[in-house]
């Protein structure tokens, strides 16, 4: 699942004031049975709990035009890269560049394939735990 910030706390019932909140609260999801909880962040990126750890997402700054539908075009990166069959890392690296890439186009859920790739190597994923 691909929550918000609003959307775990409605989920958990946590408050979720900062990271280690998101955190926590992503855990508890995990441990219910959710294979991978990606909470994304806004412009702050996003971060994955999953069996091989948690990890974040950072997105090099945009000029956005349009964020509307950037969590779909999210849940759609990760669709690819699972289908893909890329490491945990990749799979987020690449949902994450597509939905930065997504907010840079006025219409909502499209973006531009070379926009995803020239944001792809610059979103650093970082392994928390």
């Amino acid at each position: 699942i691909k929550p918000n910030i609003d959307e775990i706390r409605m989920l958990t019932g946590k408050t979720c004031d900062n990271m280690e909140d998101m955190i926590e609260a992503a855990e508890e999801i995990h441990r219910r049975g959710v294979e991978v909880v990606a909470v994304s962040l806004g412009g702050e990126g996003s971060f994955l709990v999953c069996d091989e750890g948690i990890y974040q997402a950072k997105v090099p700054k945009i000029n956005a035009v349009n964020t509307v539908g950037c969590g779909d075009s999210m849940i759609a990166g990760f669709a690819i890269g699972f289908s893909e069959g890329l490491p945990i890392e990749e799979v987020l690296r690449k949902a994450s560049a597509i939905s930065a890439a997504a907010a840079l186009r006025e219409e909502t859920g499209f973006f531009v394939k070379q926009d995803m790739e020239s944001i792809l190597p610059d979103v650093q994923i970082i392994k928390l735990r």
